[in-house]
């Protein structure tokens, strides 16, 4: 009698695992259209005199000029929440060089 619950009970875990494999079953990776993330739409630029833009220069400090382009492919993600696509946004990311002027920002701080 025992030996045919633990049959039964094995049948039953193998047919739900089953019938989850293929009702969820594998995805390949969507190329869906990516979205742009918005940074707080109040934020804008602050505007430097020209005297403080020569103290600026004058402590080494250089302004950024245009839009961060590498900044700016980070907020292009696609909007799926699906596992598929957040994986392929995390692996489509790339981060080398993030910390490349942590040692400026460093150096401009330890000035003041």
């Amino acid at each position: 009698m025992d030996k045919k619950i633990i049959i039964i009970l094995i049948a039953i875990v193998v047919v739900a695992g089953l019938a989850f494999f293929v009702t969820k079953g594998y995805k390949p990776i969507s190329f869906e259209k990516k979205e742009s993330l918005s940074v707080e739409q109040d934020l804008s630029s602050v505007s430097l005199t020209s005297e403080e833009q020569q103290v600026l220069a004058g402590e080494g400090i250089k302004l950024p000029s245009g839009v961060d382009q590498e900044a700016k492919n980070l907020q292009s993600v696609r909007s799926s929440d699906d596992l598929s696509a957040i994986e392929a946004d995390m692996l489509g990311t790339d981060l080398s060089g993030l910390d490349a002027e942590l040692q400026d920002i460093q150096s401009d701080l330890s000035g003041f």
